[in-house]
């Protein structure tokens, strides 16, 4: 079952197999994006409550959203339940504080670049490490961005939530969710342009 589609008929169905199928997809990913609300030792309980619920409603999904954006919000509203159950909201140490751009010592007191990015170029094989490598590299530096920055990465380019859904989330403003997403953009982009010119992660 390689189509979302088909997939959403057979878990509609009761079949066992879509229902190992759809957690081996999303079960990491659910984990990753409630960790930093909830910590590493609620994470778990959070996203075994979330396929239970998700599980228990499938047929009122009617596909609007992708499937995984529709488990993120089901995730998102389990661990905001059981913040409140604690009394408590997000409050990690400096959570949605502005940490200053990664890349700012690339550019002199008018703006421009001092130290410009090399053209990125895939013509031979030593032009870039393999592929894997690269996919290695990236999940690396996307597990060392701070908490919040990592946390609205996730949410935006992986569970696809738009900007309002993200600050109600996390209790921030719109505006600092963007400038959360684009310093956290800014360091990706820094460890790519080292990946290429030093072939190092």
């Amino acid at each position: 079952m390689d189509d979302e589609a088909q997939l959403l008929v057979a878990l509609k169905s009761g079949a066992a197999d879509a229902v190992d199928q759809v957690v081996r997809l999303h079960h990491g990913f659910l984990l990753a994006m409630v960790r930093p609300l909830v910590g590493d030792d609620a994470a778990k309980d959070v996203v075994q409550d979330t396929w239970i619920k998700a599980l228990a409603a499938i047929n009122g999904f009617e596909g609007r959203s992708k499937l995984r954006t529709w488990l993120a919000r089901i995730a998102l509203n389990e661990a905001r339940g059981l913040l409140r159950k604690q009394g408590r909201e997000v409050s990690l140490p400096g959570w949605g504080q502005d940490s200053g751009s990664p890349i700012a010592d690339r550019f002199n007191e008018q703006g421009a670049w001092d130290q410009v990015p090399t053209a990125w170029h895939h013509d031979s094989p030593d032009a870039l490490l393999t592929e894997n490598e690269l996919h290695e590299c990236i999940e690396k530096h996307l597990h060392k961005l701070p908490d919040d920055q990592r946390g609205v990465v996730v949410f935006r380019e992986m569970a696809g939530l738009d900007f309002t859904e993200i600050a109600q989330q996390l209790c921030l403003s719109e505006g600092n969710v963007r400038v959360l997403l684009h310093r956290a953009r800014q360091r990706m982009h820094a460890m790519l342009d080292h990946f290429e010119q030093e072939g190092t992660c």
